[in-house]
């Protein structure tokens, strides 16, 4: 079998999506299913080359593909804006393969493959519903474009469906990592409280340094992640700033790490506790990540994170936007050693039966051979 991963952004682009498609063709090339990737040729998202070339990266064949972005990104017709001019001889290489298969809300490589007779699946790693019901071309676009649709999330599927797709195209397939990369190691500082994720107001990180005010206890708080809203991030410099000064709890920046880099491994592991208070997500690979390192988590109910973690399983869900409950919950696991161990050794066999890069990709694997054989 032979499968081509489409995605629009691939190494040297970081984030959770490109760095699920890297870990599922690796793995894939592993079991022996011949798996390259089709990408847009962009050191920065959104913001293609006209010039193509082909590398390795991690001994996966990959295609970066010139594109001409017609339409600024900051159109309001977002659909519109994400489609991009690709030349048709990019497009011909896709004959070579058995399987055909789109990452991202993104509409350029499957308008320009239409016409091309292979099986296709469309892996929706996040989408706006709103904007799908209410533009009905978007809508009619998103329904005939490929013939199944994976979804990281429950409340994906129940989505898609409501938009009109019939629930026989619509699968589920949850998000997944390496969990031989990720695995628990010694909790050095009882106190050590663990951000990872973008420097963004929906991430909810201003909400988590406001809940240090209300701990009985002195922590310690590392924040990792790229800076993706300057603005915001130079008001949380100013927290930072401020709530360091007090000098009750120490507050560190340690930037933008590489996923799977050693250090941020390490700060997983020695982690006493994740905290996530977003105010949107899909399917947060962070959780994943954090759990796989016995690490319990506190996190809020949007998107797919209550398919995740569980009260008194492997973490906490607070309300969103609630600082006095997200910190009544971090003081009760601070001063409950046992709990934490045992929710963090719930969550490291939990994304080891259900969300291990081996474990999901076998479950492609069948999704591939249903397309194949339909």
């Amino acid at each position: 079998m032979k499968v081509l991963m489409i995605t629009p952004g691939f190494s040297p682009i970081r984030g959770g999506t490109e760095t699920i498609v890297k870990d599922l063709s690796i793995e894939l090339n592993r079991i022996g299913v011949n798996t390259d990737v089709m990408t847009f040729n962009m050191d920065k998202k959104w913001n293609p080359k006209w010039q193509g070339t082909i590398q390795k990266i991690d001994d996966i064949t990959v295609f970066k593909i010139p594109a001409l972005n017609l339409i600024p990104i900051e159109h309001p017709k977002r659909l519109i804006s994400e489609i991009n001019l690709i030349p048709g001889r990019f497009t011909h290489l896709m004959k070579n393969y058995d399987v055909i298969h789109f990452h991202e809300q993104e509409f350029s490589f499957p308008l320009f493959s239409y016409f091309k007779r292979k099986p296709k699946l469309f892996h929706l790693h996040g989408i706006d519903y709103e904007y799908f019901r209410r533009y009905h071309l978007s809508r009619c676009i998103l329904k005939n474009v490929t013939d199944y649709y994976v979804c990281i999330t429950k409340k994906i599927e129940k989505e898609v469906a409501k938009l009109g797709i019939e629930k026989n195209r619509i699968l589920y397939l949850p998000n997944s990592i390496n969990v031989d990369l990720f695995q628990p190691g010694k909790k050095e500082d009882e106190n050590l409280i663990l951000f990872v994720g973008r420097i963004a107001p929906i991430k909810g990180l201003h909400i988590l340094i406001k809940a240090l005010r209300y701990l009985k206890s002195p922590v310690n708080l590392v924040i990792v992640g790229p800076i993706n809203d300057f603005e915001y991030y130079q008001k949380i410099v100013r927290y930072i700033e401020k709530e360091n000064q007090r000098g009750e709890h120490r507050i560190t920046y340690s930037g933008c790490m590489p996923p799977a880099d050693p250090s941020l491994i390490r700060l997983y592991q020695k982690a006493s506790i994740f905290v996530l208070p977003s105010f949107f997500e899909g399917f947060p690979v962070v959780l994943l990540e954090a759990l796989a390192c016995e690490t319990p988590v506190i996190s809020t109910p949007v998107g797919g994170i209550p398919e995740i973690i569980h009260d008194f399983k492997n973490g906490f869900l607070v309300p969103t936007g609630n600082p006095i409950k997200l910190a009544d919950t971090i003081q009760y696991l601070l001063e409950n050693k046992s709990l934490r161990a045992k929710l963090g050794q719930t969550g490291r066999e939990d994304v080891e039966k259900n969300y291990s890069v081996s474990v999901v990709t076998r479950k492609l694997c069948h999704i591939y051979e249903q397309l194949i054989n339909k």
